[in-house]
């Protein structure tokens, strides 16, 4: 068996370290001590309760064990074991008669941790702890986050495999009823893949769910619904962690920014499990004496949708006089790894120096944090790279626009066809040079097949007429065939889609659209080919036309914060581009190639509202594929 059953009643009587006699200070939800088996000068004892009773564990000599052991090793050496269990159990004012005398339901263990359904998860963690100490994928997992199984045991980090079979063999020899399992534990074949477990308790200790974390999240098909799955149907908005008597929480978003912060020492930190923090939240929280909150959340792409979620919990928490700030992680950080890398301290004078919101200086306080992220961004950057996307083909545009980064880019040609040509040697060139970037090419111009065959032909180097049958050179079909599995390629490694132009353009299904893309995808580029044939239906505040197509270009990148390249025609005057004026006015930036008399190809950049010309070379270009780039100097 991996627990010794016959010693559970003695390991589970109700009490508590602080009732030991020795000295204790917090450590994030545990208690911290001097450990009197080794060097009693050092504090690295820990006692915690993560398997719904009181055990203690040594970090530096490895001792461990219930309460019962504790006083057994430390108090009555020298006596047997059951004189020195006896002693040990007069000492918590208990007697092995009134454990005996108890029937199941008034167990002492049973009642403490909830009944029929927490000996159930109980045994289920216990079992999932003892299967973790079995796992090398558990302890290469634990190593990549910065811990060790010593340290996960403390919290009751188990391993589960995916198959139910032996914890229901386990069950049955721990006196549990199948049925009890397959009642309680209703969701244990909701998933077959090995994952990382984890109990959840509420505010009284009582384990309500055991959660499971994938090992294994590279696959992008992985959400974060995928990622974690509770093994017990029960109440999802109760955070994790919650504990009694914690006056000023920190709430954030993952478990093992909670683990990881309540290891370093941080107390009551609790995790709304990627849900959005709401009332339930709140009145939990508030129940359990919170008069001030701190929200510490990870930052989205979209900061404007942030924004809003964080005013509406602003205006939850004055609605119930209760404190609150909220400070917004720098981009791609987490507690977690801001913690392992800056150290608890920082982590909380990061809270500390953050000012305490209200409707009046929310605005304020984001604006501060924003300033600073820039700050800190920008003194981080190698002086002599570019910050956005890389145009391999167009190095030095690339270098005058500091890479393309989000912004609204115009572009147009004479002769009209070039615009294409060029849009599709911008989107093959920021696939290519940049391995995280997607490519959303918008073909309103034409069908899809054609900016398709554009796209093989311009790959291949054959002309778009090649591309359409069998050639009789057979280098030539070897290419086009080439081509095709390269497109194939990006397609299935989501980093290249062509959409179709649409009966009519429904301005806020388009955006919701982008934003689920961008939500799979951060690094998103939109390429709109052909925006006079833009059709927008839902915007009627605009009377003007090219007004409705500007307003929604201008819209998406303020929205998405994505580069959007738009391609569109315009009429000239005395050599100027003039119009359409909405274009002109709101691009960053306005492409204009141009096709000489003596045949050479220009491609002007100019920036907005402004005269100056940013940019400007000849480009060479593929007398069959038409592709571009820029010539050498």
């Amino acid at each position: 068996m991996l627990i010794e059953e016959d010693k559970i009643g003695l390991s589970r009587v109700k009490t508590h370290p602080r009732r030991l006699g020795v000295s204790l200070s917090r450590w994030g939800r545990n208690l911290l001590s001097q450990c009197p088996f080794h060097a009693p000068e050092e504090s690295t004892l820990f006692f915690y309760d993560s398997l719904g009773y009181w055990r203690y564990h040594c970090m530096s000599c490895g001792a461990s064990g219930d309460l019962v052991e504790f006083i057994m090793r430390s108090r009555f050496n020298g006596l047997d074991e059951n004189a020195a269990r006896k002693e040990a159990l007069d000492f918590w004012g208990a007697s092995e008669d009134e454990i005996k005398s108890q029937d199941d339901e008034n167990f002492p263990h049973a009642k403490e941790i909830g009944g029929t359904k927490s000996r159930v998860l109980e045994s289920f963690v216990r079992y999932c702890n003892w299967a973790a100490t079995k796992s090398e994928s558990t302890a290469e997992f634990l190593k990549a986050r910065g811990w060790t199984l010593e340290q996960s045991r403390l919290y009751g980090i188990g391993y589960y495999s995916g198959d139910p079979e032996p914890f229901y063999s386990y069950g049955l020899l721990c006196g549990l009823k199948r049925h009890e399992i397959s009642f309680y534990l209703d969701n244990l074949d909701l998933s077959h893949e090995p994952r990382l477990t984890i109990p959840a308790r509420n505010s009284k200790g009582v384990l309500h769910s055991v959660y499971g974390r994938l090992l294994d999240v590279t696959t992008p098909a992985n959400s974060l619904e995928d990622v974690y799955i509770s093994y017990a149907s029960g109440p999802l908005d109760i955070p994790f962690n919650i504990q009694q008597d914690i006056e000023s929480p920190i709430v954030v978003e993952g478990v093992f920014d909670v683990l990881t912060a309540d290891l370093a020492g941080i107390p009551g930190v609790v995790s709304t499990m990627y849900q959005p923090f709401n009332r339930s939240h709140l009145y939990k929280l508030k129940s359990c004496g919170a008069e001030s909150i701190a929200l510490v959340l990870r930052k989205e792409p979209n900061r404007r949708n942030q924004e809003l979620h964080i005013r509406k919990c602003l205006e939850l928490a004055e609605s119930e006089g209760i404190k609150f700030k909220s400070i917004i992680l720098p981009a791609g950080e987490t507690a977690d790894t801001l913690i392992q890398s800056d150290g608890a301290e920082a982590f909380l004078e990061r809270i500390r120096d953050t000012e305490e919101d209200t409707m009046r200086t929310h605005r304020k306080t984001v604006l501060l944090q924003d300033i600073q992220e820039n700050f800190n961004t920008a003194i981080s950057r190698d002086p002599d790279s570019d910050v956005g996307y890389r145009l391999q083909n167009f190095p030095a545009l690339t270098h005058a626009l500091d890479g393309i980064q989000p912004g609204y880019y115009f572009l147009s040609a004479e002769p009209y066809g070039y615009k294409s040509h060029a849009l599709s040697s911008f989107a093959l060139d920021l696939i290519e040079g940049n391995p995280d970037v997607k490519v959303i090419y918008a073909a309103l111009d034409s069908p899809r097949r054609e900016a398709l065959n554009r796209f093989i032909s311009m790959l291949s180097g054959v002309s778009e007429t090649d591309v359409h049958k069998l050639n009789k050179d057979d280098d030539v079909n070897h290419q086009i065939l080439t081509a095709t599995q390269k497109i194939i390629s990006y397609v299935k490694n989501d980093r290249l889609e062509i959409w179709e132009d649409t009966e009519s353009f429904q301005y806020e299904a388009f955006l919701k659209e982008l934003q689920t893309e961008l939500s799979e995808k951060q690094n998103l580029i939109l390429i709109v080919d052909g925006v006079d044939h833009l059709r927008i239906s839902d915007r009627s505040d605009i009377p003007d036309l090219n007004e409705r197509r500007s307003s929604a270009i201008l819209d998406f990148y303020k929205e998405l914060d994505i580069p959007v390249f738009v391609s569109g025609s315009v009429f000239k005057e005395d050599d100027k581009l003039v119009g359409p004026r909405p274009f002109l006015r709101d691009a960053d930036a306005t492409f204009w190639l141009e096709r000489k008399e003596d045949g050479a190809l220009w491609l002007t950049v100019n920036l907005k509202n402004s005269g100056s010309i940013l940019y400007e070379a000849n480009l060479l270009f593929s007398d069959k594929s038409y592709r571009m780039k820029e010539k050498e100097s």
